[in-house]
């Protein structure tokens, strides 16, 4: 059962839940099109390369890329985290550790760039770990945060415990 408080809010949260839902599918097209999966590809995209004519990723190309991302996601995730905590009554600890994981995966998402051009072209396959576990916890969240709203969620709301 929904917690009525909760209830008026259902469509303004299933609104937000489907477009970072877009938004999510679309960086996962966007990142296999344009980086790859493979840990070869994301090198050459930031090492560049002879064979395709192109250059290194330099470091205004790779701030332009990483300034608005350094806002926005964050932002996400703090708006996404805290309807969570509201609606879903989650469990402090299990609840920040899951949390703590997924600002570390999208703060190695967007420092990995940096690490790969400047520092070690090995760490690549840590971009495409982080990248998934970015993706994975943002559907485990909005996973919570829909169940919460329709009344699927296993424990009682907060408010009933």
């Amino acid at each position: 059962m929904v917690d009525p408080r909760i209830g008026r809010f259902a469509g303004p949260i299933a609104a937000f839940a489907g477009m970072v839902a877009v938004v999510m599918g679309t960086a996962a097209v966007l990142f296999a099109r344009k980086i790859g999966f493979d840990p070869g590809h994301i090198q050459a995209f930031y090492l560049g390369s002879e064979g395709t004519f192109a250059p290194p990723r330099s470091l205004a190309g790779l701030l332009e890329v990483a300034v608005p991302h350094l806002l926005a996601i964050p932002m996400l995730l703090f708006v996404t985290l805290h309807l969570v905590a509201f609606v879903g009554g989650a469990r402090r600890r299990p609840f920040a550790v899951a949390a703590g994981i997924t600002f570390a995966c999208a703060a190695v998402v967007i420092a990995a760039g940096f690490a790969i051009r400047f520092a070690w072209p090995g760490l690549a396959p840590i971009k495409i770990v982080s990248f998934l576990g970015l993706e994975g916890a943002m559907l485990v969240w909005l996973g919570l945060l829909v169940a919460a709203i329709t009344g699927s969620e296993g424990a009682p709301p907060r408010a009933a415990r």
